[in-house]
């Protein structure tokens, strides 16, 4: 499985200032199509706490406040879970940036792929916290055209 974890600094993607976007149309545009939730996790309590698309892309049902770990490891492919436990590790001790791609289950027999970018964040007066993105790949279907509104059909 593919990890990787940064040790320098990566400047700030600003790009999207160039041709005129706002920071929400990124946002807008990156999340569009799929799944793609927001997460953090306390290293004092070590207390989770993620968006509702989050507990979608793991199967879970959304709820207000902390979320319970075991829960969502238990989802995640047990041959991952030991890099994904060493990239945590590494990325909030020695404070870095990251990214896994690592299988969750999708029914009872099938898995699978997702991508979560993480990073270390100081919080002052603890020992910070480790905040990021997750979201689930699709299948590539070469030629085919997806608009929003096939996504999410109007409501009758």
């Amino acid at each position: 499985m593919t990890f990787w974890v940064e040790y320098t600094e990566k400047r700030v993607n600003t790009q999207y200032l160039e041709v005129g976007l706002s920071t929400d149309e990124v946002v807008e545009l990156a999340s569009a199509f799929r799944f793609y939730g927001y997460w953090r996790i306390d290293l004092d309590s070590g207390h989770f706490f993620v968006t509702e698309d989050v507990c979608r892309i793991f199967g879970l049902e959304p709820k207000n406040g902390p979320m319970n770990m075991v829960a969502f490891t238990a989802r995640i492919h047990p041959d991952d879970m030991p890099q994904l436990m060493e990239t945590f590790e590494r990325a909030s001790g020695e404070r870095l940036t990251y990214h896994n791609i690592y299988r969750i289950k999708a029914d009872a027999e099938d898995y699978k792929y997702v991508r979560s970018v993480g990073k270390f964040r100081d919080k002052p007066g603890t020992s910070g916290e480790v905040v990021g993105i997750t979201y689930e790949f699709f299948a590539e279907r070469p030629g085919v055209t997806f608009f929003l509104d096939d996504q999410n059909p109007p409501k009758t």
